[in-house]
């Protein structure tokens, strides 16, 4: 992977609206007021300069595709906005507090295991387990002299048990983090065919056989999201 730039006009893109919002864990802002976070296999670093978005770091492919799709540019958020905010009263409000939010397509598996320790949890608690376990078992990435890891796949976290699962803090939630990657590498249940499904009531029921995945709506909502592409 390369050091790769882009440099894109802000339009319906505030980077304290998206990434700390409680949908995203992996993105830390940094002394600047940028943000430098990990997704998949990529490292970026996000910062804002008079009307621009700049976006700099390594990518595993063009820095333009892995933008594109993983704050989702294609879609006309203002048009979105428009029309919800003559819903009601609530909703417009919500739209000017939240203006800049956009919805992350990140990695469906790594959404499933996040939501299941955001039980009864608080993001910066989020955040520090995360960290521990993708330092544990995801792979390292070196950018500008400092060692970041990916989230683990289904296979790289299968290596934990749970003991292992609690002594990088998940409590009482090891046990499900456990039983649900259980449950994937048995191929009880596969990312592929979650993505195929497309009602999501479907999608609900698949996903509340997990262990402790009675999702509430937002959780369901940006999981039907993420399977959806």
């Amino acid at each position: 992977m390369k050091k790769q730039k882009l440099v894109l006009d802000k339009i319906d893109f505030e980077l304290s609206h998206i990434f700390e919002c409680g949908q995203c864990f992996r993105w830390h802002k940094q002394e600047d007021n940028s943000y430098t976070g990990v997704f998949e296999n990529n490292v970026l670093n996000i910062k804002e300069k008079d009307n621009s978005i700049i976006f700099e770091g390594i990518c595993n492919g063009e820095i333009s595709q892995v933008v594109e799709s993983y704050f989702d540019m294609t879609t006309d958020y203002g048009v979105i906005k428009n029309k919800l905010s003559h819903i009601d009263n609530y909703l417009e409000k919500s739209i000017q507090f939240g203006y800049g939010i956009r919805i992350l397509r990140q990695d469906l598996w790594e959404t499933i295991i996040s939501f299941i320790i955001s039980a009864n949890n608080n993001i910066p608690r989020i955040q520090k387990i995360i960290e521990r376990i993708s330092k544990e078992y995801g792979a390292p990435i070196t950018w500008q002299n400092n060692t970041y890891y990916t989230f683990p796949t289904i296979q790289q976290l299968g290596k934990a048990n749970m003991q292992d699962l609690r002594n990088l803090g998940l409590g009482f939630r090891d046990k499900y983090v456990y039983e649900t990657t259980q449950k994937f590498l048995r191929g009880d249940i596969t990312l592929k065919e979650l993505r195929s499904i497309k009602d999501a009531k479907e999608i609900k029921k698949k996903l509340e056989g997990l262990p402790r995945n009675r999702l509430k709506s937002c959780r369901l909502h940006f999981i039907v999201w993420y399977a959806s592409f």
